[in-house]
């Protein structure tokens, strides 16, 4: 009789080991991925951050190093600036791209990363090969000319409509930014503005101000100080609002121009794909509230930028209105690209 009983409970013995013992196996996995034991499970980061920026000075360097000491300051753990210049931003991009995703390893790079991944498959595109994190400063573009030449853009407009390829636009590169917003206004006004591009956004700079080409398409940052010293006349900036660093120029849209979203020379963080959502959560945060620390914001207008939109949700529909744009751009007329 006592054997049967004992035989009985046997099957329930061998139940709960296994329970024991699934229960042990669960654990250990929460362990391992930081989820259990709140005392003992690591907080990100816990070593040292390289962010990794394909610039070596200027102010998208300058954005980078900025964010990068305050995280250093918000996580008391170093973010350490690597820049990696090279192939347009590619080398930068690559490096990052192939980093294990454990959020030690961002980028941080320029809105040409939109261009650039729309221009050749091999390029490094910032939604399909990269983890969109948060924009950290943007500056419009900024159509200008000579102080008195043609005192505004609608007039300027009027003069190339009346002479069709007579006038010219420079800009930093052809395939850049401000090579397709000139061929975008070409597009939207129907008219003929030719393009002379230059090496650098200080070389097309020099050639407006010596009178070698009739306007200029630059970023506000490289232009405000002419602006400011009345060397340059800023007849419209590329944004769809008119810019708190330089108030009284009109925007484009305002100037007459139509199915032109706001476009400019933006500085984002990224990171490898992959990457653990709690990590860009975070990462997104402290971004958040150090963009919008007063210290930070006077820093950034000082340098002519602006604070723009924080979510990774913004970057993310940036990124995609932009590669839309700018692919049915290039498509349409057939403008040459970055390889």
């Amino acid at each position: 009789m006592r054997e049967t009983k004992v035989a009985a409970y046997r099957p329930i013995e061998s139940y709960f080991r296994h329970v024991v013992a699934q229960i042990v196996k669960l654990f250990a996995v929460l362990l391992a991925c930081g989820l259990a034991a709140p005392g003992h499970a690591k907080q990100y980061p816990d070593a040292p951050v390289n962010v990794v920026m394909p610039w070596l000075d200027g102010f998208p360097a300058n954005s980078a190093r900025i964010y990068s000491q305050w995280l250093s300051d918000r996580y008391k753990q170093s973010f350490v600036v690597q820049p990696k210049p090279g192939a347009g931003g590619e080398v930068a991009a690559k490096h990052v791209i192939h980093s294990d995703p454990s959020g030690y390893t961002l980028l941080v790079t320029g809105s040409s990363i939109t261009i650039r991944g729309v221009s050749s498959p091999e390029n490094a595109d910032g939604e399909r090969d990269l983890q969109p994190i948060a924009q950290l400063t943007t500056s419009p573009y900024v159509i200008v000319a000579r102080a008195g030449k043609y005192k505004t853009f609608k007039n300027f407009l009027a003069i190339a409509k009346a002479n069709p390829g007579k006038l010219n636009f420079a800009s930093a590169g052809v395939g850049t930014g401000m090579h397709y917003l000139g061929e975008l206004i070409n597009a939207s006004a129907d008219v003929q503005i030719m393009h002379i591009p230059y090496s650098s956004g200080g070389k097309e700079l020099q050639a407006v101000l010596g009178g070698d080409v009739d306007v200029a398409i630059i970023s506000l940052v490289t232009a405000l100080p002419q602006i400011q010293a009345g060397a340059l006349e800023a007849l419209a900036v590329s944004s769809t609002e008119r810019s708190k660093v330089a108030p009284n120029v009109p925007t484009l849209v305002e100037s007459g121009l139509k199915n032109i979203p706001s476009i400019g020379a933006w500085i984002a963080m990224f990171g490898p794909k992959g990457m653990r959502p709690e990590i860009v959560h975070s990462l997104a945060s402290q971004i958040k509230a150090i963009a919008a620390d007063p210290v930070v914001v006077e820093k950034v207008s000082s340098w002519g930028a602006e604070i723009p939109d924080t979510d990774t949700s913004h970057l993310v529909d940036v990124i995609r209105t932009e590669k839309t744009l700018w692919s049915k751009l290039i498509k349409e007329r057939h403008l040459p690209t970055v390889g």
